[in-house]
């Protein structure tokens, strides 16, 4: 499993209001706490351009800006309602919603429903899908897109499609060109989509949220206008020319070669004056330099178009983003922190804290360090001005072993500082779940060869405590709660030398957080499912659990060619154990592969399974059905 890299948390902008006009100056920075870092901000255009400029004039060499190479910057990666016991995304109790990890915070992701219609995003296709009728009643056009990834969100008939857009290949010397298209649909007639905006973002799309109607977006920007040259040969001289050249480049930069643009789209795709997307006093810098990416977190009204109606941005590398009700948090590691041998306790995550709780504006609150790396947003809690992270350290040394800890953060001022800690989780192990049950209860699973479930107590911030240790076989890579005691894990099975062996599904009591106990068990051997690295892909519905999954045995066949069962497991918890329930198979006829499961869904009666390209629709009670249509 790849690790969600970074946690970020700093410390220095004062209010800064994310909108595109002002920004408040910060203080310069001053010592900072445990687990704080110094953030501040820009007076102007010009006090960042300089900023800008003086970075790469020291970086940048005869390939440009990297360390041996053209411009570089690394990719980053990316609580269901605690205690649910059907719905797992909440709202209509006829109608599933995406297993969101927080209440009340939606989501965006491939798959939506209201209900009336069902939306897909796959195939690089966007499709509306009548509920009643499972017939495919429009697809959705978006200016710009290829036929790539788009993840959607939905409040009543208010679609918003986040789309990357294929823009070309970049100038030799040039940073990727990454697009982002925020477009913007009425879905009141779900058979002719009206098209309220468009907006095409320089950037990549990282993740996004919805609340209430209001939009979260964040994106990561690499410098657009820069084209950097390279030796012409392999000569000394031509080596100085081009570092001469790339200099020179720098010198002659302007701010609208550094950061993001923003461009206004009308429905046949045709393009407004870009802008940019941030004020330049909006944006913020970690007292470390931690590259010439701009994170931007970009908020849409409820009532409007997609027109971002307020924005603001971080000098950093964007990694995992989680969002409470009134927090987003953006984690971030340097790229090339992760493997860093230089530094005396190896990578370090930094957070960013932003206030989300007022619909119309989003105000940046306080950023922290942690050491160590995220395994992915359920790392992350915040409630309350408490901000709870889950990090994996490996250390430079090698005579070190790796190891796991709990981190308590508190919001002072604008730093997040340190108040309390556990460490030493999982001695020579990493993270492979964590799950936050409460203010007062925290569950973390590290693995190796067996699988430790830790409960931490965190009612005390300042001294948090492994209250109780479980070890098995195997290990959890989604932990859900189930009922006030219970707690649900989908991982894998695995050998006592720590050989995976197949899919597993573990009922943990945890009523007695000194003693937890495993209750109940299931497997299915040379299985897999999109769970285990997808949250998304989990659906609790009422009392059973549907599980996309994929089954491959290569011994089960004389001619070596293997068995191949795609569809999705399923697991009652109607008497308050394991069952396992009927198993639902969507192979296709042609190429079993088709039928591969990537989400499931509840619209009244009727389960809904979504493959790369093919639609499912079965009855609830009897699980009868099959293929539908393609999309």
């Amino acid at each position: 499993m790849r690790p969600t890299r970074g946690v970020l948390a700093v410390a220095a902008i004062g209010s800064l209001l994310l909108t595109a006009c002002t920004a408040t100056q910060l203080p310069p920075p001053q010592a900072a706490g445990p687990g704080a870092i110094p953030l501040a901000a820009f007076d102007s255009c010009d006090d960042l351009l300089a900023h800008l400029k003086g970075e790469a004039a020291e970086q940048v060499t005869a390939w440009g800006l990297g360390p041996s190479g053209p411009i570089m910057f690394a990719a980053e990666d990316q609580a269901v309602t605690d205690g649910a016991e059907s719905n797992a995304g909440g709202g209509d109790s006829a109608v599933s919603s995406t297993n969101n990890q927080v209440e009340g915070v939606d989501e965006a992701d491939v798959v939506k429903t209201n209900g009336e219609v069902v939306v897909t995003s796959v195939s690089g296709k966007i499709r509306v899908v009548d509920a009643s009728t499972a017939e495919v009643v429009a697809t959705i056009a978006v200016p710009g897109m290829s036929e790539g990834f788009a993840e959607l969100l939905l409040d009543g008939d208010d679609l918003v499609v986040l789309a990357a857009e294929w823009g070309g290949w970049a100038a030799d010397g040039a940073a990727p060109v990454e697009r982002t298209t925020i477009h913007r649909v009425d879905l009141s007639d779900p058979a002719n989509p009206r098209a309220v905006g468009s907006t095409r973002v320089e950037g990549s799309y990282r993740s996004a949220r919805m609340i209430d109607g209001t939009v979260r977006l964040v994106l990561v920007s690499q410098p657009p206008g820069l084209a950097f040259t390279h030796p012409a040969d392999g000569s000394l001289s031509a080596e100085s020319d081009a570092l001469e050249a790339n200099r020179q480049i720098v010198a002659d930069s302007t701010i609208d070669d550094w950061l993001p643009h923003r461009q206004p789209m009308d429905a046949s795709g045709n393009g407004g004056e870009p802008e940019l997307l941030l004020d330049c006093t909006a944006i913020g810098r970690p007292g470390d330099f931690s590259g010439f990416s701009t994170v931007s977190v970009i908020t849409l009204d409820d009532d409007g178009d997609a027109t971002p109606t307020s924005a603001a941005g971080v000098l950093a590398e964007a990694g995992t983003v989680y969002a409470s009700t009134d927090r987003l948090i953006v984690a971030t590691t340097p790229w090339w922190m992760l493997w860093a041998q230089d530094t005396d306790d190896g990578p370090h995550t930094d957070l960013h804290a932003f206030d989300i709780s007022e619909p119309g504006a989003t105000t940046y609150v306080a950023s922290g360090r942690v050491e160590g790396w995220l395994l992915n947003q359920f790392s992350l809690d915040s409630a309350d001005g408490i901000t709870r992270v889950a990090t994996t350290r490996n250390p430079p040394s090698a005579a070190e072993p790796s190891s796991s800890s709990l981190v308590v953060l508190t919001e002072d001022g604008d730093e997040l500082v340190e108040a309390g800690r556990v460490d030493g989780l999982g001695e020579t192990e990493q993270i492979y779940a964590v799950r936050y049950l409460g203010p007062d209860l925290a569950a973390v699973v590290t693995f190796r060869q067996t699988d430790p479930l830790y409960l931490i107590d965190t009612s005390d911030p300042s001294s948090p405590r492994v209250t109780g240790e479980l070890k098995i076989p195997g290990y959890s890579a989604y932990l859900h709660p189930w009922g006030e005691d219970r707690l649900l894990g989908v991982g894998q099975d695995a050998t006592d030398e720590g050989q995976t062996t197949g899919l597993q599904a573990s009922l943990f009591d945890i009523a007695d957080t000194a003693a937890p106990e495993r209750v109940g068990l299931l497997t299915w051997e040379h299985t897999s499912s999109t769970v285990e690295w997808d949250h998304r892909a989990f659906l609790l519905w009422e009392d059973r659990v549907y599980l996309p999954a994929e089954t491959y045995d290569w011994e089960s066949d004389t001619d070596g060619t293997g068995k191949l069962q795609i569809g999705i497991v399923t697991v009652d918890l109607a008497d308050g154990t394991l069952t396992e329930g009927p198993r639902i198979d969507t192979a296709g006829a042609s190429d079993a592969w088709a039928g591969s499961v990537i989400r499931v869904l509840v619209t009244g009666d009727t389960l809904w399974a979504v493959g790369q390209n093919d639609l499912y629709r079965f009855d609830l009670a009897t699980l009868e059905g099959g293929h539908v249509t393609r999309i």
